[in-house]
């Protein structure tokens, strides 16, 4: 008998105990206040600590993901949606002293930004509509806005100062590399740098005329730190102190950026793990995951998680390279002990590549039992050692998770991303049905009793795997799934149209033998959808015609819409609760027979 959880009350508790635990980005720290997005009030905003004294408060709320800041300055920058989840946003700032909200883009039409940077002074950003995109530069003293840069709609700003506007994208127009893009705000001229064509180079932080910048143009795999003098147009690798770094050998960075004094820091990662470096030297953690730092003085700023504990925030002595929680953040005990071992595997794909993969098994399910498999969303993404909401509550539900990083997903170097580019619904979907075979042939689960649950390009691939591989799964929930690439070309607006021309290469041609709905017809497992009504990244209207063919087939399904919700559930703690009791009630009724 399996001991996944039935009861909707009992599901509903364990959810609420997950999901309202909040997840965190630290932003930077503006005059002497450490700032940070949560979600600690039900929905993403703004908080400030004060570094002196400890006080916490809020200072914006419902905040759409973009948040940055200055030391010189008060002010927090932010980005708001104002379109009931369209993603069509406006940016404002806020005095953390006086509470003084001011929009900045007016006269500017709401846009999908993709890209934000303030210096205290300025502030600019990436921004696309339908039909165009541009880079977009604020001055805070007269209150001017502007277009100073014409742009495909995939680019991303990541810095600023009285000079310079910096940032990266699919500039050239190359599926396989990025440039840097730099702005000369003095004289409005416009420069696409890279220091090999056919590079990935990307997240460029400014220093005076000095860029920081990674990029994998030597080795062709591995991204590594460089420097970049704009006046002299000359490339540095980056230098250390220490060779802590070196020994770790990251393959990514989760983040970076230029001390006061001219160091380097960077969150180096691989293999799901990340550790905080100062100008080389290692301050760790040994486990788990860094998913967002700032360096401030003698301190560094991280947020800390792992597959089994929540998200919390910590301050590091940068000299003694002692630890201190800033905030807290612990499950309930008996949710917590719900949730078993977490380990990392690789799996061998059908093609003989080793594909990454976590495990965390549920200390109240038997071996062989219930299991789920979680495909990612993005593709450009990874489930890594660190806290993942729907991972964890489907552990604490009964069910032993399964978590591949198929091709295409980040953290295991550039040749394994970019495999997915031109091949989306391909050899990537193998490596996700190697997962769940996986999990049978190593007695996790039986046959028959392996289940798919994915968000996003997760939920494409639960679509997928349900309509090319009806015979391997027990059933499958897709949130939010592209159910036809054709219709949401259609559909999208310039961002997401380069988004998808980035990722099949220019290959539209694949769009309808790559979608869904083409094998409507196929499906034989149950399936649940469930959808965002104003999603404008993964659009309503291609899951309607979806589930119209399934009607016909007389196919078994069921549909649930989020009313006024857009893409980005996990903003939104009674979004992501409501997706996660859909998911649970389904499960447990389909282990139940």
């Amino acid at each position: 008998m399996y001991t996944v959880v039935r009861s909707l009350v009992e599901a509903s508790r364990i959810i609420e105990a997950v999901v309202y635990i909040p997840r965190f980005t630290i932003e930077g720290v503006a005059r002497r206040c450490l700032v940070y997005g949560s979600t600690e009030r039900g929905t993403y905003s703004a908080y400030t600590i004060d570094i002196e004294t400890g006080v916490k408060k809020l200072v914006a709320s419902d905040v759409h993901m973009l948040i940055d800041v200055s030391e010189s300055s008060s002010k927090v920058v932010f980005v708001r949606d104002v379109s009931r989840g369209f993603e069509l946003s406006r940016v404002f700032t806020v005095d953390i002293e006086t509470g003084e909200e001011l929009s900045i883009s007016r006269g500017v039409e709401p846009q999908r930004i993709a890209g934000l940077a303030f210096d205290g002074k300025r502030v600019a950003w990436s921004g696309a509509t339908r039909e165009k995109a541009g880079i977009y530069l604020a001055n805070l003293a007269n209150e001017t806005v502007e277009r100073i840069a014409e742009t495909k709609g995939r680019e991303f700003v990541t810095d600023v100062n009285e000079s310079y506007v910096v940032g990266f994208g699919h500039i050239a127009g190359n599926p396989f590399s990025t440039e840097l893009l730099a702005v000369n705000i003095l004289t409005g001229t416009q420069s696409v740098i890279t220091p090999r064509e056919g590079s990935i180079n990307v997240s460029p932080r400014l220093h005076g005329s000095r860029v920081l910048f990674a990029s994998n143009f030597e080795d062709g795999d591995t991204m590594a730190l460089y420097t970049l003098d704009l006046e002299e147009r000359s490339f540095k690798k980056a230098t250390f102190t220490y060779r802590d770094i070196e020994k770790f050998e990251p393959v990514e960075y989760v983040s970076y950026g230029w001390t006061s004094d001219g160091r380097i820091w960077a969150v180096g990662k691989k293999r799901g793990t990340s550790r905080l470096f100062i100008d080389g030297r290692d301050l760790g953690p040994d486990t788990g995951f860094i998913s967002s730092a700032t360096v401030h003085e003698r301190k560094a700023y991280i947020v800390h998680s792992t597959l089994r504990t929540p998200p919390k925030i910590l301050e590091v002595d940068i000299e003694s390279g002692s630890y201190r929680t800033i905030v807290d953040n612990p499950l309930p005990r008996d949710v917590a002990e719900k949730l078993g071992e977490a380990r990392f595997i690789e799996l061998e794909s059908f093609d003989k590549l080793k594909i990454p993969t976590y495990v965390l098994e549920s200390s109240t399910a038997p071996k062989p039992g219930p299991t789920v498999v979680y495909p990612h969303g993005g593709p450009w993404s990874e489930v890594a050692n660190a806290w993942t909401p729907i991972v964890a509550t489907l552990a604490a539900l009964g069910y032993h998770v399964v978590a591949p990083n198929f091709r295409g997903s980040t953290g295991y170097g550039e040749k394994f991303r970019l495999m997915d580019v031109g091949d989306p619904g391909g050899a990537d979907m193998e490596d996700v049905a190697t997962a769940g075979r996986w999990a049978i042939d190593s007695g996790l689960s039986r046959v028959g009793e392996v289940s798919i649950v994915g968000y996003s390009y997760g939920g494409y691939t639960t679509l997928m795997q349900l309509t090319t591989r009806p015979k391997l799964w027990k059933c499958g929930v897709a949130g939010a799934p592209v159910a036809d690439w054709e219709m949401m070309y259609e559909l999208a607006d310039r961002y997401f149209k380069t988004f998808q021309e980035v990722l099949f290469a220019g290959r539209k041609e694949l769009f309808r033998e790559r979608s869904p709905i083409t094998y409507a017809e196929n499906l034989e497992s149950p399936l649940c959808v469930v959808q965002p009504q104003n999603d404008s990244r993964t659009p309503i209207q291609p899951v309607l015609e979806f589930i119209k063919k399934l009607i016909e087939r007389g196919k078994t399904f069921e549909l649930h819409v989020l009313p006024d919700i857009g893409h980005t559930v996990s903003l939104n703690n009674e979004a992501l609760a409501k997706f996660l009791l859909y998911v649970a009630a389904f499960l447990a009724r389909c282990y139940s027979k």
